[in-house]
């Protein structure tokens, strides 16, 4: 199956270079129509409907975020994806807030371009079968609940079932087809703590209970909380706790009547 792909974007040079960049049928994708500015963009997709559309955020007429909220709040079923040559927070904020399944930054890369293809694809997919479940499916109140919520809540129970895999801000920002960028903004406004403090964190609080509730060797815990190497998670586990695992352990037992 082909997926159907609009550029819009206000330089004839970029909108040649993303056609050529890549071989976009191999990735199950083709570009059926470009535009140069925001209006022509919008009448162009109610009227073609594409799958997804590549929308740069400074275009005349009307601008990208202006034209992903259109789209968005209409309805159309575009999934969009945020180019930019400006690395702002701001803009993928708002862009995300009205749905949209990705942010690049120019230059364009072959290998970003690929994975953002990717993410799209398995996106796509899960959107035509209705009967499957979605990652926010199980954790969302979908009535008052923004997009840019759900895919926040989507990645930390991801986090939340994943932590013992070696996960980093690159491998789960290609999950969700986001820029890494993004994603670390995310969680530093949302949680006040950046990706990599959030998921040790995690990891530490499964270590603490494993400690105190099981009869694991500390290295059997380092395994089980996501930690490869032993003398690293103990370094990570004093820092986090102020004591050794087996000091935490003893502590606990010897509290215990």
């Amino acid at each position: 199956m082909q997926y159907k792909v609009w550029l819009a974007d206000d330089e004839p040079w970029i909108l040649e270079s993303l056609k050529r960049m890549l071989d976009w049928p191999s990735h199950g994708f083709e570009i059926v129509g470009q535009s140069s500015n925001g209006l022509d963009a919008y009448r162009q997709m109610k009227h073609h409907r594409p799958d997804v559309a590549f929308i740069d955020i400074r275009m005349p007429g009307m601008n990208g975020i202006e034209l992903i909220q259109k789209l968005y709040e209409e309805e159309t079923g575009v999934c969009c994806v945020v180019a930019s040559g400006y690395a702002e927070f701001e803009y993928a904020r708002q862009a995300m807030h009205y749905g949209a399944g990705g942010y690049i930054l120019k230059p364009f890369r072959n290998e970003e371009i690929s994975e953002v293809l990717q993410g799209l694809k398995n996106r796509l997919k899960r959107e035509k079968q209705p009967e499957a479940i979605r990652p926010s499916d199980a954790i969302t109140d979908t009535a008052d609940s923004r997009p840019g919520d759900d895919t926040l809540r989507s990645i930390e129970q991801y986090i939340r079932g994943n932590f013992r895999e070696p996960l980093t801000v690159q491998d789960t920002s290609r999950q969700f087809f986001l820029h890494p960028n993004y994603l670390s903004s995310l969680f530093k406004r949302e949680f006040g703590v950046n990706f990599t403090k959030f998921l040790n964190d995690i990891r530490m609080e499964h270590a603490c209970s494993l400690l105190l509730n099981s009869r694991l060797s500390v290295r059997e815990v380092a395994e089980q909380a996501g930690y490869k190497d032993y003398f690293y998670f103990a370094k990570m586990f004093k820092r986090h706790t102020g004591l050794t695992p087996t000091e935490y352990r003893s502590i606990d037992a010897s509290t215990k009547p």
